[in-house]
């Protein structure tokens, strides 16, 4: 009786052991590359998964938007000089009181003005440095380009930056040119343009907050660390580049997008299309 009490019991623990061991290998299985998709048609990213690049202009070395694009650019007239608000991340020196400011012309009879600092000296040297953007701006969505103010252009050495709320961003000469010899131009154009445009419609909606929390992970580290500010910036690159130069981008970081930011990526895309 001993004998089968025991034989009974071994049976038992070894059926229990093998049960915890599949459950385990269920737990365990890796989930497939693909994101899935539930029943109201929002994506459902792949979990844990690193930031792709560490920042979606210098970093990549991708040519997101080529100097061969077609753009909507026309001319450029001089207007004269006038007191602007020009501010400057190296300064408080908020006012310009004899800033050269061009008038950039682009199809479809849409402007945006370009606010050349003094410091520049002369018109001519101003003019210069004002043709280095206005083709890189024909080269925007045309709905970004049409909201678009005005471009803030200094001389010097420093980061670009823009303003959301009064739809301009502020440039630097010398970055200027290091960014045209990296092919980098458009694409920093592009970023301070979407800060410019879409930020103050767009960062606060509850969809955006609603498909970042379901993504999960960031296109860049940048986008991650600043995620309240850089990440529609740093997506809405890599997102308009798919939908307006499908094939463009290596198919191993398109895979990545529509798995990894499956969310971000269909909000987005319908922006640009």
């Amino acid at each position: 009786m001993m004998r089968f009490i025991f034989f009974l019991a071994l049976s038992l623990a070894i059926a229990c052991s093998s049960k915890a061991t599949e459950d385990n290998l269920i737990e365990m299985e890796p989930r497939g590359p693909e994101g899935t998709v539930d029943e109201d048609g929002n994506g459902s990213s792949a979990q844990n998964s690193d930031p792709l690049f560490t920042n979606s202009i210098v970093s990549t070395e991708i040519d997101f938007i080529r100097s061969g694009d077609s753009d909507s650019f026309l001319s450029i007239t001089y207007e004269g000089q006038a007191e602007k608000e020009m501010p400057d991340s190296r300064n408080d020196q908020l006012f310009d009181t004899a800033a050269f400011v061009f008038k950039a012309n682009f199809s479809a009879g849409v402007t945006v003005e370009i606010w050349a600092h003094s410091s520049f000296g002369n018109e001519n040297v101003a003019k210069e440095n004002a043709d280095k953007i206005v083709n890189r701006l024909g080269k925007l969505p045309p709905f970004m380009l049409n909201k678009l103010s005005h471009v803030v252009l200094h001389k010097g050495d420093a980061g670009a930056f823009a303003e959301s709320e009064s739809n301009f961003f502020v440039v630097y000469s010398e970055n200027i040119d290091v960014r045209i010899s990296n092919k980098d131009l458009e694409e920093t154009v592009f970023h301070e343009s979407v800060h410019a445009t879409l930020d103050a419609v767009h960062l606060q909606r509850a969809e955006w907050r609603d498909a970042q929390q379901r993504d999960g992970t960031f296109i860049t580290q940048y986008a991650m660390e600043n995620a309240d500010k850089e990440d529609m910036a740093e997506t809405a690159l890599f997102v308009y580049t798919m939908v307006k130069h499908p094939g463009r981008l290596a198919p191993d970081t398109e895979a990545w997008v529509r798995t990894n930011i499956p969310n971000r990526y269909n909000f987005l895309k319908t922006i640009f299309e």
